[in-house]
């Protein structure tokens, strides 16, 4: 009984540490150090009171994308993550906000999840912790 017992627990316990092998961090894409505060009473971040997308340059490792999906708040890097770091290495916003554009590669990738939805890569957008304090975000 104990073995039995002892055999389920090990396999469950690897079935729950597995991560699927095919969407890995690049290792060329080094999360960037940084913190900001968007202070949500200001203007220019009235879209994301309202489930809208902001971009933000000069943060990040290409800049940022700064998405309320649902009331959750999500940040990710614009550096394509299907790649290094290159000339043409900055995604772009989609025109209905929902989709960021790798102009190298032609994947586009979700902002909700930040996995790829056409083309091929192996890897996830980059993202940031997003904490709400109060009337702000801190990334």
């Amino acid at each position: 009984m104990y073995r039995k017992a002892l055999f389920i627990f090990v396999i469950v316990m690897q079935l729950c540490s597995c991560q699927p092998e095919h969407y890995q961090r690049n290792p060329f894409l080094q999360e960037a150090k940084f913190s900001i505060t968007l202070k949500l009473n200001l203007p220019k971040y009235n879209k994301l009171r309202i489930g809208g997308v902001v971009q933000l340059d000069n943060v990040g490792l290409r800049g940022i994308v700064v998405a309320n999906i649902g009331n959750n708040y999500m940040a990710w890097d614009r550096a394509c993550p299907s790649q290094a770091l290159s000339d043409c290495s900055q995604m772009t916003l989609e025109s209905d906000h929902r989709f960021m554009l790798c102009p190298c590669t032609g994947v586009k990738y979700d902002l909700a999840n930040g996995l790829p939805l056409s083309g091929t890569s192996s890897y996830p957008m980059l993202n940031y912790q997003v904490v709400v304090q109060g009337n702000a975000l801190v990334i």
